[in-house]
């Protein structure tokens, strides 16, 4: 593909230096755009994380939003100061939900410019351009991506980095540490501890210095980011909200199994996690288990055939920077493991640093097995556009759910006062603030059990709402909205259904379970009736009962806003009568 670039030719050699750059910026976001047009058009449809973790920014345009809010507060928290800074600023221009659609965009285009260069660097334009191919084709990219979230960050900011030390250039990896550190702290361990490593090794005479530290300014920047990293823990726990808990306390709680609000216990080995990637290479889900399990045996013969072919020798030395970040991504890994959640979760330390290797050396075995370098100039430019097709229809929808199905309850309530506050299923309430930029008493989405101090605080809110939304006496129902000061109840008819209370994995919005091999395609999957252990407490409620206030008593006053969904008003309970 080395004949690519010179397919339009230019005068000027920095029009000549930086026009493939530009093609790969061109068609990652002319694929990108394709891949997320949905979310583009539609203001419903986002990333799922996006409910939890920026919705409160709405309102930096409309101060009135979110007054007061625990949850609010709680969301505010653990947003890491990089992305806040840019969306503030961003905010001044443009919503903080339609730039989370947009910066997902900008990022996809800058992660394939860093791999197109550190592609080239490590050998050549042809390299360059297959890792793009590859990259373009790989859903896990654009599926963290998605959002514009912290985790958005990760894979470009290590890619920055990587290319930084490839091309030998301190200045681009303390930048990219820097910025690590403000955007996705867990990434900039990765980073630092890699470069530190290279130094020991050097300073040992084991290896040739790296180009970053070897300034007095290089450390400091160092220290510069680690302070800023523990800063933002310390202030995390200051605010009331930590610290995480520890292993110990996860055992036998089990909010933290399988069904409960994420799976820490018990955890994966480590080959599960080299492999699991591969869910996301090959056509699985595309294609089903057979045809993915072709396509996949296809590859890796391809791949290896190539690989053999390499001259590894001279390899050695070009791959000494992916080989460090290698090694400090298993040294946190395995201390994240050692200390579970003080250093958050094992498998982000492996995440993002396997997929950057796995993209490199599929594009390495592919390339050789092809002998790319052989093929004539229309046949390059037709496999890259062939592969940005592809890719633009295998990423369709990547790290997106479509919320239009409360589009009436969210219009209704629009129409409350902004600092009403809104109870509801947990499940359905996780779109209201939002969407209707109103408080929720409760969400899934911010329902963490990990975070002690918080969860100290919710896990009683949540076990109590659950009493009242299924109560049979209404005044049961009326305590809980005193107490709690709840102006409006959300109702939604399906959670009362016998098949929703028998548990199991549903499809938003609960009007049909997920059937083994559905395709979901934006519908979210969510664990039904709730995450563990609140499920045994709603079927412990409901056992052998047919008859629920919220659904049947008269002397609440509530309006239908679609087939399924009621309001309930109830700010004329809130002061009780003399």
């Amino acid at each position: 593909m080395k004949n690519l670039s010179e397919t339009v030719e230019h005068q000027g050699g920095w029009a000549r230096d930086l026009w493939p750059e530009i093609m790969v910026a061109l068609i990652s976001g002319a694929v990108f755009v394709l891949a997320h047009f949905q979310a583009l058009a539609n203001p419903l449809v986002i990333n799922d994380d996006v409910r939890q973790q920026i919705y409160w920014m709405q309102q930096w345009q409309d101060p009135a939003l979110f007054r007061g809010d625990f949850l609010t507060g709680y969301a505010r928290a653990y947003v890491p100061w990089g992305v806040k800074g840019l969306y503030w600023v961003a905010s001044w221009w443009v919503s903080p939900l339609a730039f989370s659609k947009f910066l997902p965009g900008f990022l996809f285009v800058f992660l394939g410019i860093c791999l197109f260069r550190i592609g080239t660097r490590l050998a050549d334009r042809r390299l360059g351009w297959m890792m793009v191919a590859v990259f373009w084709l790989m859903p896990f990219f654009l599926d963290n991506l998605s959002g514009g979230l912290s985790r958005s960050f990760a894979a470009p900011l290590l890619a920055l980095f990587w290319l930084g030390w490839q091309s030998r250039r301190p200045w681009v990896m303390g930048g990219a540490l820097l910025l690590q550190a403000l955007f996705i702290p867990y990434i900039f361990m990765v980073a630092a501890l890699a470069a530190l490593l290279a130094w020991l090794l050097a300073r040992l005479g084991r290896d040739r210095p790296p180009p970053f530290p070897a300034q007095a300014a290089h450390f400091l920047l160092l220290g510069l980011g680690a302070v800023l990293v523990g800063a933002m823990n310390l202030q995390f726990s200051a605010g009331g909200y930590g610290p995480l808990v520890s292993a110990q306390e996860m055992v036998n709680h089990p909010e933290f199994y399988a069904h409960g609000r994420y799976q820490f216990l018990p955890e994966p080995s480590l080959l599960w996690e080299l492999i699991r990637p591969w869910e996301f290479i090959l056509p699985f889900r595309e294609w089903g288990p057979v045809a993915g399990g072709l396509a996949g045996a296809g590859l890796l013969a391809l791949g290896v055939a190539g690989l053999r072919r390499l001259d590894w020798p001279t390899w050695r030395q070009t791959l000494k920077p992916a080989g460090y970040l290698g090694l400090a991504s298993l040294a946190l890994y395995f201390l994240a493991r050692l200390f579970l959640l003080k250093l958050f979760v094992p498998d982000r330390y492996l995440l993002y640093t396997v997929n950057l290797f796995y993209t490199l050396v599929l594009a390495l075995g592919v390339q050789t097995a092809l002998r790319v370098s052989l093929w004539p100039r229309y046949l390059a430019i037709l496999a890259l556009v062939a592969a940005a097709s592809l890719g633009a229809w295998r990423l369709e929808g990547v790290g997106l759910k479509d919320y239009s199905a409360y589009r009436a309850v969210y219009a209704a309530l629009a129409e409350t006062d902004q600092d009403a506050l809104i109870a509801g299923h947990p499940n359905l309430m996780d779109t209201i603030p939002t969407f209707a930029q109103r408080r929720a008493f409760a969400t899934y989405e911010l329902a963490h059990p990990w975070s002690r101090g918080y969860w100290a605080k919710l896990q009683p809110r949540l076990a109590d709402l659950f009493r009242a939304y299924y109560a049979a006496d209404p005044q049961e129902v009326v305590a809980f909205c005193r107490k709690y000061g709840i102006a409006w109840l959300i109702v939604d008819d399906r959670h009362f259904t016998p098949a929703f209370l028998k548990g199991g994995f549903w499809l938003f919005p609960y009007d049909r379970p997920h059937l083994q091999g559905a395709s979901p395609g934006l519908a979210e999957r969510i664990y039904c009736p709730f995450f563990a252990p609140f499920d045994e407490q709603i079927q412990h409620l409901t056992a052998g009962r047919a008859y629920f206030a919220l659904l049947s008593d008269p002397s609440f006053r509530s309006r239908a806003v679609d087939q399924h969904v009621r309001l309930i008003d109830m700010r004329p309970w809130l002061t009780p009568k003399p």
